[in-house]
């Protein structure tokens, strides 16, 4: 089978690009590979197809791929839908982004591994999944914020959207499912109390983490039940990144 695949060096060639930039679309998730024993990347032809299709039908000078729709483990398996075998499990009733990490809870954690392989290393999804970065929605009408964002969204080490009204994030999460939400408090107390609140009950994302990004005198009240983060205006890429470090680590404390 691993002689089907390619290379990031062929993947380059083929593409008319550098090494380096197949690498960074692997490493955010557009474009998917898999680790050989030795560490090597490869790449599936198909995927490759797709990804010289988006390029092609890309704005003139746009040479990034739009991202692969993410997709459950139980999506990834049944082909979009619910094999029957994933009911019951943890994973699918916790929505669980990454199954790998429920997989190093204790048993009782009820993941029923129907599709798990001896080891993760040798699952498909596993592969295909695990090196992609941390999503980041950033929810903002504030147009010189997004402006400063996007100038520096190529030193984050996570992927980031950015979305400027309610309408905006919900069609957002439909494909980009972010791991945590910074909705801007700027936009108003009342617009902020709604985004935060629907962020946080929406089915789709029932694991994001919502950080409210403004000052004292911004932040609606009523969320200081809701044990949300909060991070002070103004801030940028660095900022995003240390808060989300600080609540991960956060995280793996209360798991261990």
């Amino acid at each position: 089978m691993a002689s089907n695949y390619l290379t990031t060096g062929q993947a380059a060639t083929i593409l008319a690009v550098t090494p380096d930039t197949v690498l960074k679309w692997i490493r955010s998730g557009r474009l998917p590979a898999w680790r050989t024993a030795g560490g090597h990347h490869r790449i599936d032809p198909r995927d490759l197809s797709r990804i010289s299709n988006d390029l092609q039908n890309s704005p003139t000078g746009t040479t990034s791929p739009r991202p692969k729709p993410f997709e459950y483990c139980w999506e990834f398996y049944g082909n979009g839908g619910l094999p029957e075998n994933c009911a019951g499990c943890a994973v699918y009733l916790m929505r669980a982004q990454r199954c790998y990490e429920v997989a190093k809870l204790a048993p009782q954690s009820g993941h029923l591994k129907a599709f798990c392989k001896s080891t993760c290393d040798e699952c498909e999804y596993y592969r295909l999944v695990h090196e992609q970065r941390t999503n980041v929605l950033v929810v903002t009408d504030d147009e010189t914020l997004t402006a400063d964002l996007r100038r520096a969204e190529d030193t984050a080490d996570f992927n980031l959207e950015i979305a400027d009204c309610e309408y905006i994030c919900s069609l957002k999460i439909t494909d980009f499912r972010p791991d945590f939400a910074v909705v801007d408090c700027s936009i108003g107390r009342q617009a902020s109390s709604d985004i935060s609140h629907h962020l946080l009950h929406d089915p789709r994302i029932p694991s994001v983490r919502v950080v409210l990004a403004g000052r004292e005198d911004e932040f609606p009240p009523e969320c200081d039940k809701e044990f949300f983060a909060r991070m002070e205006r103004p801030f940028g890429i660095g900022e995003i990144g240390e808060i989300i470090e600080c609540l991960k680590k956060e995280g793996q404390h209360r798991t261990d």
